[in-house]
């Protein structure tokens, strides 16, 4: 990192010294410009005025005067003009070169922190499952325990399935994924989803407020990853109060699913990044919620695909709200 921030302060001194260079550049093509055209003008003078004999004369009326002063200022506007030209080309690069060189740093930063969230990822439910079969021959277990055991061990099981599906998906959503569009009850659709969210997390509360009847043309495979991958966010990100609200409506043409919580909440300046591939707020190492940074690239792509859009905003001062159309 220090390496990188040495080559980027030499690269800013280097380019520095070459604009420093092109001004003076400029400037000394002004002054020999400028010297040239006295010279011409005094030669003109003394020609004119040994043919005419007198001592002194005026001769900026003259036509070739005249002439030498339009070459004098053709040539400075061309200096000016290049040096203009050359010096926006110059910082435009420049401006290219940095923005590239941070899409690498931010692509190399996003990389890292989705190998350390996947490794942790497969590593947790592993070990957990090998735990379980571990404690499974080792130990004559009373029934009870054997079903405890075996409810967790499906769990972590479902757990790797999800998140290896989330991987596929994001892979197929960056090809060419073919999606199949049907008139469908969104209404329902979205209601059933919530209640299978409901039963796998009794600890959250769900809220529904869903107008029945809708219809839409969408894919509903990929509409219900959009609601979970909704939910499990607010879940993930309600640390204390696990409010998840569900609101679905129908404005006009366009249908309207809004899931609101009451968690921690997302900085203004994070709310475009949450979709890109890979992206998590803060650090890898230091926090704390599980995932990849994947759910909400997912749910990006499967709502521009609907001739969608999706937007976060602040829950009332309390949470986030995800407002998503389609």
């Amino acid at each position: 990192m220090k390496k990188n921030k040495s080559l980027r302060v030499l690269s800013f001194i280097v380019i520095g010294y070459m604009l420093l260079a092109l001004l003076w550049w400029a400037i000394l093509l002004h002054r020999k410009n400028t010297e040239v055209f006295v010279l011409k003008s005094d030669l003109l003078k003394e020609q004119f005025m040994n043919k005419a004999g007198v001592a002194n004369m005026d001769v900026t009326s003259m036509p070739e005067f005249q002439e030498i002063k339009s070459d004098y200022k053709r040539q400075m506007y061309m200096i000016f003009g290049e040096a203009i030209v050359f010096g926006c080309t110059l910082v435009m690069g420049m401006y290219f070169i940095n923005r590239a060189y941070n899409r690498e740093l931010s692509a190399a930063e996003k990389q890292k922190n989705f190998l350390l969230s996947i490794t942790h990822e497969l590593k947790s439910p592993l070990a957990s499952i090998n735990l379980i079969l571990s404690t499974f021959i080792k130990r004559n277990l009373p029934n009870e325990k054997i079903k405890e055991l075996s409810a967790d061990g499906l769990k972590e099981s479902t757990r790797l399935e999800e998140l290896f599906n989330k991987i596929l998906i994001s892979t197929r959503l960056g090809q060419a994924y073919q999606f199949n569009f049907e008139n469908a009850n969104i209404s329902d659709l979205i209601s059933k989803s919530v209640d299978r969210f409901q039963n796998l997390h009794p600890e959250a509360k769900l809220i529904k407020n869903i107008q029945p009847g809708i219809l839409h043309n969408i894919d509903q495979e990929s509409i219900v990853s959009v609601i979970k991958n909704l939910l499990e966010n607010a879940l993930k990100y309600s640390p204390n109060e696990k409010h998840i609200s569900v609101d679905l409506r129908k404005e006009g043409n366009e249908t309207i699913i809004e899931i609101s919580d009451h968690g921690v909440g997302i900085p203004k300046e994070e709310r475009e990044k949450i979709f890109d591939q890979f992206y998590r707020i803060g650090s890898e190492d230091t926090r704390a919620s599980k995932g990849t940074g994947l759910g909400l690239y997912i749910v990006k792509q499967i709502v521009q695909a609907h001739k969608g859009k999706i937007k976060v905003m602040n829950n009332d001062g309390l949470g986030t709200k995800f407002i998503t159309t389609l």
